[in-house]
């Protein structure tokens, strides 16, 4: 979210624009087969046909209709409706075939957002035993298949932000294209519908018994839907060069946290509020002037009650005037697509200046005096502006202002592009090196002895076990290192800079253990059986969720999901925005934890190592945590640089050109034929030769390829380039730039420059100061 002194007041001279969009509902296969059901006052409330458990007679919820038959069978359901969506809005862009347009491929970003990965590949394999099933279980594989030959090739991540997980996938997307990282991204987000998510929500008691009814008086919950939604965002002078149309002109976002608590909004709505202020002091206009909200709204007694008093404190006295609508009575509440698919609403509402009403709900019905709840059937309304809210689990909020033109915005508040990012704190937790010093003396180790797993019992050294007993292992190893890296930076008892600051955390499994056990007891014994705090620790977001509330950051939190590179992603993206000027601080981290399913199913890939003596790696667990900031701001408060971050560059060519994209990255940083040093992510896996392979295709000249830690500290996934960092920064003679690199075998490939490294000194050790 930033602090307000971190932006500059002035008119932004080439906004984002939205120049296409596509949706898979409940209501239709296109927005706007979806639209003009909405016109209609159609609800798509049906029985759940798609859900794999049994459900109780009559479940009915927000099932996206299905595909023709003959569209991409080979393709799993999440997968196939994305990439239908996508083609549909690259189609509405103008943009049908990205090899033959105006836009380069290698310029283009996939930016997405979902709640639960591709869960549904989960209950395949439990029911089945099949391994196989797992190859498209991780987030990084649904994107992978999704995009494969579309000519996205710029690279891709997926945020997971719980139910704002889309747009806040779009938030990131703005911040790629206003830093020119790319010059077209597809942005948006998904969530199949699934017994895990079905089960969940009812065991937390949140689906509603009778008709979603947003916003009234003895409104009872929820009701599960599916959706994808995606827009494609430009600059806007991308679009016209290329004769785009422009659908709608994003001018401002926000985004916040509650510091509250993992299920719970908090009642008066103050992290909700703080995202609203943010997006429309980006767009330069008050909030009077808003012309539709459209609102999160899921029909849950909290999260309404909360909202309501976010938008009283917005508006106040002019809140009568403003039109408030909420979409989930028709399509359920569709969790990571939710954001995305209501924006693109909100753009239609503004194209053909039309207010939709919300279904369910009589005027008299509404429990909050002063909220114009829209009812009743589609109106033609003047709309110049609207905001859209999005607010999820772990009071993860996400605010986006649409306008009808640039013309009705006022001064804005525009990013600065010109700061540098640097890293002030780190904070380690792995297996025998816990702590900066344990960390430098087992790097500087001759022995290759394994070291004795992460407990409860060395964890607790650092940590209250009572505060964190009912976390998963990966968000006690996370919050432990945080912890650290936040005391390395003196900031612990900064009661006025880290309520400011943002996470952006990155992890490839999360909670897979709590994912595990809570999905084995559904497929075993039915979706009543499940175990509601296992499903609320289990989201990939829970971490920062904990680490907002722990620490009180109240700037937005995220969470790079599903791939090996998401914490190299975490990190890229955080410099980012330090370097825009929406943050000034970001705590960075990655956590990984260990399982019997994850090493079995690796084993079965022939991805691990069954002794050691064969090719494959040792899995390993731990984390580790950057604080990341500002240069200027951390000069001015007395801190101590420990590096500056340099450019990122992020590719995706395929499984089969791992060693093509690697080449890639290294051109766009533009190390293209210099003297590197180079950190790479090498695994004793195909990763390796692809790696080499790419660097001996990129440098002219003979590089140094510095493999990653694996063999001191074994495979730990989006951690691993986080280590191969941490230790450069730490030696007290590696101090000059190099570049860190991480593939993954989906075809992903991230590379960042750490740049200006500063003499490391003895600055002590807050494992024992924490």
């Amino acid at each position: 979210m930033g602090r307000p002194e971190a932006l500059r007041t002035l008119h932004h001279p080439d906004s984002i624009v939205l120049t296409g969009v596509g949706l898979c509902t409940s209501l239709g296969i296109s927005a706007e087969t979806t639209w003009q059901a909405m016109l209609r006052d159609e609800t798509g409330m049906a029985v759940l046909t798609e859900v794999e458990s049994i459900l109780p007679v009559g479940s009915v919820g927000g099932q996206a209709l299905e595909l023709p038959s003959q569209y991409r069978p080979d393709l799993p359901r999440e997968a196939r409706s994305l990439r239908w969506t996508i083609e549909h809005a690259l189609a509405d862009a103008g943009l049908p075939d990205i090899h033959t347009s105006p836009v380069a491929p290698h310029r283009c970003f996939a930016m997405l957002g979902t709640t639960l990965h591709g869960l549904r590949a989960g209950g395949r394999y439990l029911r089945s035993g099949n391994a196989d099933e797992l190859s498209s279980f991780l987030a990084g594989a649904t994107a992978s298949l999704t995009l494969r030959g579309l000519g996205i090739e710029g690279g891709t991540a997926t945020t997971c932000s719980a139910c704002s997980s889309s747009l806040g996938a779009i938030a990131l997307g703005v911040t790629l294209l206003e830093t020119h990282q790319a010059d077209l991204v597809v942005a948006g987000g998904y969530d199949a519908i699934s017994e895990y998510a079905w089960a969940g929500f009812n065991a937390l008691r949140l689906i509603a018994p009778t008709a979603l009814r947003p916003f009234c008086c003895g409104r009872q919950g929820m009701k599960v839907g599916e959706g994808y939604g995606i827009v494609i965002l430009e600059r806007g002078s991308t679009a016209r060069n290329r004769g785009g149309r422009v659908l709608a002109h994003l001018t401002g976002w926000g985004e916040s946290a509650d510091a509250h608590h993992l299920t719970k909004p908090h009642p008066q709505g103050h992290g909700a509020l703080a995202a609203m202020h943010a997006a429309l002091r980006r767009a330069g206009i008050p909030p009077r002037q808003l012309s539709l909200i459209t609102a999160h709204a899921t029909g849950t007694p909290d999260n309404d009650a909360a909202e309501a008093a976010a938008l009283v404190a917005l508006l106040g006295n002019d809140l009568p005037a403003v039109p408030v609508v909420a979409h989930k009575g028709r399509l359920g509440h569709t969790l990571g697509g939710a954001g995305a698919i209501e924006l693109i609403l909100s753009a239609l509402s503004l194209r053909d200046q039309k207010l939709l009403g919300t279904a369910n709900v009589n005027p008299e019905d509404v429990e909050f005096p002063t909220l114009a709840v829209s009812t009743g059937t589609a109106s033609s309304r003047l709309i110049s502006h609207t905001l859209n809210t999005s607010l999820g689990f772990g009071g993860a909020n996400t605010c986006v202002v649409l306008s009808r033109s640039e013309a009705d915005c006022g001064a804005r508040y525009a990013d600065s592009h010109t700061r540098k990012a640097c890293i002030t704190g780190i904070g380690i937790v792995l297996p025998g090196a816990i702590g900066l010093s344990a960390f430098t003396a087992r790097i500087r180790s001759e022995s290759r002895e394994p070291a004795p797993p992460l407990t409860d019992a060395i964890l607790s050294e650092i940590m209250t076990a009572r505060r964190t007993r009912r976390m998963s292992p990966s968000v006690r190893y996370m919050l432990a290192a945080a912890e650290m890296a936040i005391a390395g930076a003196s900031l612990l008892r900064d009661s006025a800079r880290l309520p400011t600051a943002s996470c952006l955390l990155g992890s490839m499994h999360g909670s897979i253990g709590f994912c595990s056990d809570y999905y084995t007891q559904i497929v075993n014994e039915g979706v009543f059986a499940a175990n509601p705090v296992l499903f609320a620790e289990g989201v990939p977001n829970a971490a920062a969720a904990h680490l907002s509330t722990a620490f009180g950051i109240r700037g937005g939190c995220q969470t790079i999901i599903g791939a090996r590179t998401a914490g190299l992603d975490a990190l890229a993206l955080a410099a980012l925005r330090i370097k825009s000027g929406a943050s000034d601080l970001v705590l960075v981290a990655a956590a990984e934890e260990q399982g019997k399913i994850v090493d079995d199913t690796y084993s079965h890939f022939k991805l691990r190592a069954v002794d050691s003596n064969s090719a494959g790696f040792t899995s390993s667990h731990g984390s580790v945590a950057f604080v990341v900031e500002a240069e200027e701001t951390a000069i001015a408060r007395g801190a101590r640089p420990l590096a500056i971050l340099g450019k990122s560059a992020s590719a995706l060519l395929g499984p089969g050109s791992l060693h093509r994209a690697v080449a890639r990255v290294l051109s766009k940083l533009g190390n293209e034929g210099e003297q590197l040093r180079i950190i790479g992510s090498a695994n004793r896996t195909r990763l390796d030769r692809a790696e080499a392979h790419g660097i001996a295709r990129a440098c002219c000249v003979h590089s140094p390829h510095h493999a990653s830690l694996t063999e001191t500290f074994g495979e730990v996934f989006s951690v691993t380039p986080l280590i191969g960092i941490a230790a450069s920064l730490t030696s007290p003679v590696n101090n000059t730039s190099f570049t860190s690199l991480c593939s993954d075998w989906d075809g992903s490939v991230t590379a960042m420059n750490i740049e200006q490294i500063f003499p490391w000194a003895d600055i002590g050790d807050p494992a024992t100061s924490a």
